[in-house]
Parts: C-alpha cells; sequence; structure tokens
C-alpha cells in the first residue's frame, strides 16, 4: 500500500493537534500545582499536627505544626524521606508502640487512640487519627491526625469529679431525689427514694422505669397533674399528708422543671418528711389555745381580786386611819393602831400596784396620750402622799415650772410619779427632802425625782428593773415595798418612747430619772 503524502493542511492540523495536547499538558500541570498549593494551604493552617509516611515508615507529607512539635519534641529538622521510627529507636517504649500502630494502619485498619507525653512539667494528651492510604487496592502509606486534648480532658475529669461529689450528697442526704423525663421516665433517683416507694408501693424503681405508671392506679392522675405542672416550666412545692395506717405522714415536696436551651427537658424533685415538724406546730396550736385559755382564766382571777379584795382594803384603811386617830393618848392601843394602820397601808400599796401590773400584762390598760400641763398630776400625786411625807418630816418640793406641757398618758405618768415619789419618802432619811426636777434635752421632757437618804448599794443597783429578782429592802423607817413600782414605771415609761435610769451614792441618796418624748402641739 503505497504510503499518503501528508499534504501542507494535514501538517497544519498536525500542528494544531499537538499545540491542542500541549496546552491541556500545560493545564493538568498548573491545576496539580494548584491543588497541591491549595492542599499545602490547606494543612499549614490547622492547629492539630498532620502527617503521612509511606510503607517504609519514611516521612511524605506533614504540616508547619507537626514539623515545629517535632523539633520541640526531638529537637530534629524534620525533613521528608527521614524514617518515622529511627529517632525513637532510643526510647524503646515509644519505638515499639508507634511501630505497632503503623503496622495496624499498613495492614489496613483504621485507628484512633490517645497518646500521653510529658512535656514542660506536665502530661499533655493527644487524640490520635490513622487512616491506610490505598491505592488500586494496595495499602501504600499511612496518614495520620493529632490533635491536643489536655483542656477537655481535665475538663471532663472535674466535671466526673463534680458529678461524683453531687452524687454523693443526694445519696447521703435524708431527703428523698428523683428525676424525670417529660415521658415521666425516671432519670435519677437516689436511695432515700427507692427504699420509701419500695415500702410504701413495693415497686422497685430503677433508671429508664416510667414513675407514673408504677403508682397505685389511684394516686396515678393526682401525680400526673404534679408532673405536667413541673414539665410544663413551672416551680412549685405542696405538703402531702400520707395516712400509711399507724401514723400520718407529712411530706413537703419540691418540684423543679430541669431546661436547656430554653426547652424543659425534664423534671426535679425533693421530698421531705416534715411529720415532727407539722407535729411540733399542731402542739404548739394546741399550747397557744390552752396559754389562752389560761390566760381568761387569769384575768377572771384578777377581776376578783379587784371587786372583792379591793372594797374590804378601803375600808380597812379608811378604819385603821381613824383608829390612830381616835386612839390619841391611849399609849398601847395607840401603838398598834399605827402597825395595823401600817400593815394595811402597805397591803393596799401592795393590792393597787399587782392589779395595775396585772392590767398592763394583759393588756388592758389604754394607751392615751395627750396634750396636757405636767405640774397638774404632779401637785396631785404630792398631796395624796403628803401624809406619808409628814410621819418622816420630809418635804416634797416641786421645781418643775409651771406651763410644761407633755404628750403623754395622764393615768400612766401619775402612776409613775407616784411611785417615785413613794419610793424616795421610803428611802429618804427624816428630816430630809425629796426633790422633783425638770430639764429640756434633746427634745425630751427629762424628769429626776431625786432622794437624800439610804442609796442603793451596787450589787443591787443594776438589777432594779429586772422583775425575776427581789430587789425589795426596807426603808428607814422599816417600811415594806412591793418590788413591782419600778417594774411599772419601766413598762409605761418605754410605752411612751422614753427611758428610766437610777443613780445612787450608797447612804447618801438616789436619783430616778426618766424621759418623755416631745411631741408639736
Amino acid at each position: 500500500m503505497e504510503k499518503k503524502e501528508l499534504t501542507y493542511q494535514d501538517l497544519i492540523d498536525e500542528c494544531q493537534n499537538l499545540r491542542k495536547e500541549l496546552n491541556k499538558y500545560r493545564w493538568d500541570q498548573e491545576a496539580q500545582e494548584l491543588s497541591a498549593a491549595n492542599l499545602e494551604s490547606l494543612i499549614n493552617n490547622q492547629e492539630s499536627s498532620i502527617w503521612s509516611i509511606d510503607s517504609n515508615y519514611c516521612y511524605v507529607i506533614f504540616n508547619d505544626f507537626f514539623k515545629t512539635a517535632y523539633y520541640n519534641s526531638f529537637g530534629i529538622e524534620l525533613k521528608k524521606g527521614l524514617n518515622a521510627l529511627e529517632i525513637l529507636k532510643s526510647r524503646p517504649d515509644l519505638y515499639h508502640l508507634w511501630k505497632k500502630k503503623y503496622d495496624e494502619a499498613l495492614s489496613g485498619q483504621h485507628l484512633n487512640f490517645e497518646f500521653i507525653i510529658h512535656q514542660n512539667g506536665e502530661d499533655k494528651t493527644f487524640n490520635i487519627a490513622l487512616n491506610p492510604v490505598i491505592v488500586n487496592n494496595k495499602v501504600t502509606g499511612v496518614t495520620a491526625l493529632s490533635h491536643e486534648v489536655t483542656s477537655q480532658k481535665k475538663a471532663a475529669k472535674a466535671l466526673k469529679d463534680s458529678n461524683t461529689n453531687m452524687l454523693a450528697i443526694m445519696e447521703n442526704t435524708l431527703e428523698s431525689i428523683w428525676a424525670i423525663n417529660p415521658s415521666y421516665e425516671i432519670l435519677f433517683t437516689n436511695s432515700v427514694f427507692k427504699d420509701e416507694f419500695y415500702k410504701s408501693f413495693g415497686v422497685k424503681l430503677e433508671k429508664g422505669v416510667n414513675l407514673l405508671e408504677s403508682l397505685p392506679p389511684p394516686l396515678q392522675p393526682i401525680w400526673k397533674k404534679r408532673y405536667d405542672r413541673a414539665l410544663s416550666n413551672e416551680r412549685f412545692s405542696f405538703i402531702d399528708e400520707i395516712d400509711i395506717g399507724s401514723k400520718i405522714v407529712y411530706v413537703e415536696v419540691s418540684m423543679n422543671p430541669m431546661s436547656h436551651q430554653g426547652e424543659v427537658i425534664g423534671a426535679s424533685f425533693f421530698a421531705n418528711d416534715i411529720s415532727r415538724r407539722m407535729e411540733a406546730q399542731k402542739a404548739l396550736k394546741e399550747n397557744e389555745a390552752h396559754l389562752k385559755e389560761l390566760n381568761i382564766t387569769k384575768d377572771k382571777f384578777f377581776s376578783i381580786i379587784a371587786h372583792d379584795l379591793k372594797s374590804p382594803f378601803n375600808s380597812i384603811v379608811g378604819l385603821s386611819d381613824l383608829l390612830v386617830k381616835e386612839a390619841k393618848g391611849f399609849d398601847k392601843v395607840e401603838q398598834i393602831s399605827k402597825i395595823i394602820q401600817k400593815s394595811s397601808h402597805q397591803a393596799m400599796d401592795l393590792l393597787a400596784n399587782l392589779l395595775e401590773w396585772a392590767r398592763s400584762q394583759s393588756g388592758k390598760i389604754d394607751f392615751s396620750p395627750e396634750f396636757f400641763e405636767v405640774n397638774a398630776v404632779i401637785n396631785h400625786e404630792i398631796e395624796n402622799l403628803k401624809s406619808q411625807a409628814k410621819q418622816k418630816h420630809i418635804s416634797i418640793n416641786n421645781t418643775v415650772p409651771t406651763q410644761t406641757i407633755v404628750y403623754a398618758d395622764r393615768n400612766m405618768l401619775a402612776s409613775i410619779i407616784r411611785n417615785l415619789i413613794s419610793n424616795a419618802i421610803k428611802y429618804s432619811f427624816a428630816d430630809s427632802k425629796v426633790d422633783i426636777i425638770y430639764q429640756l434635752k434633746n427634745s425630751n421632757s427629762i424628769f429626776t425625782v431625786k432622794d437624800y437618804g439610804t442609796g442603793i448599794e451596787p450589787s443591787i443597783l443594776n438589777h432594779l428593773f429586772d422583775i425575776d429578782k427581789n430587789n425589795t429592802t426596807p426603808g428607814t423607817n422599816y417600811e415594806h415595798g412591793t418590788g413591782l413600782g419600778l417594774i411599772l414605771c419601766k413598762e409605761f415609761i418605754e410605752k411612751h418612747g422614753g427611758t428610766i435610769h437610777a443613780e445612787s451614792i450608797y447612804k447618801e441618796g438616789s436619783e430616778f430619772t426618766f424621759s418623755l418624748p416631745q411631741h408639736s402641739i
């Protein structure tokens, strides 16, 4: 067959084909170079170690991160072709570990494991992934990815420790604790709740068991409503009264929704047996009722005393005064009548103070403060006590300025003045005096009743206003007190918002000073 001669056109066509082939080769080479550049950029921008080895354990590819880590670990500049196992021969433990892992990957296995290395004085944990490189169904090498997970491992350990501690706390508490998911299935129960549930209903609870269905049928609708309220994101508590046959048990239950990212994923519950507390509250109410009844009885008793004793004592006091007056000239009779008069007055004072104190304790004394001129009250009480003062030749000097206005309960203030002047007379020496002094200080009316008598011993002075202390001592004429006068004064003064205190020099005299807050008219 004759060989066809190439025409000029054929040569042009051949040249064009050759040029197309050449351009395609150039494009393929550029694409490969671009792909390699992109791959290199990709692996070098990772904060993880990436490398690959061939079937002879020699490095083929590695990123900058791995190159730096390699240098920091072994002090060697990593290069392609360097054998990955040669450098580890000085560390037999690492050599055998990595040879085993590489061989498993070269056999076609995909490996994922943790590797711990000691660096800079601490253990660092890395997660390693090894995958075989397969070309034409043949393993030609291994690719590796290493990522440090030290911080994650520490956080996981801390969380585990926290959960362990929390579980220990919940197991060692006396409260019943449990949690359910939206399907009423148990997420958690402590042993207390398990034991109590088994004792009550004979059902053993485990994780995943439907708690609602584990209840007796009569209780299911009751607890379904409660669980649904908690699962609808409502937080509440209630007290259950449970009849267990031999006694009534009271249980306080707290129900709390559990949320994650705004969605309710379950509910937790805390139950505490409060039977003792409820019994104590019940006993307290019964005691309150009993005390109320006793107070009523006491008030009736004091009413009887006030009605049945006060009138006879008034008669005795009046008759004793008359007897003293009529017995003058009859020495023995006069002496006896004075003793009767003294005793009857003391008994009357005791009864008056006792009744007044009892009324103050029962709240039956009305507190009705008003504005009034105080000297009218003071002079009235001085007049009532003149006979008592006259017996000891004691003068009572009222130095309170006229037109001094106070804001107080008139009856209470009269009782305060009466008790303080009576006390001053009782402990004054014969032929002495009692001064009533006034001053205005820091918007308070300050009153002082001063005597020049026996004074008060320091051991008694600090307990004058204590009701549980017996502070009564005989007066200069052997007068006996009730011990309630100063207590009444303190209570009435504090009712006004004031204060009272005593100062004394033993065997020289005493001062009782009380304050009443000023008010604008």
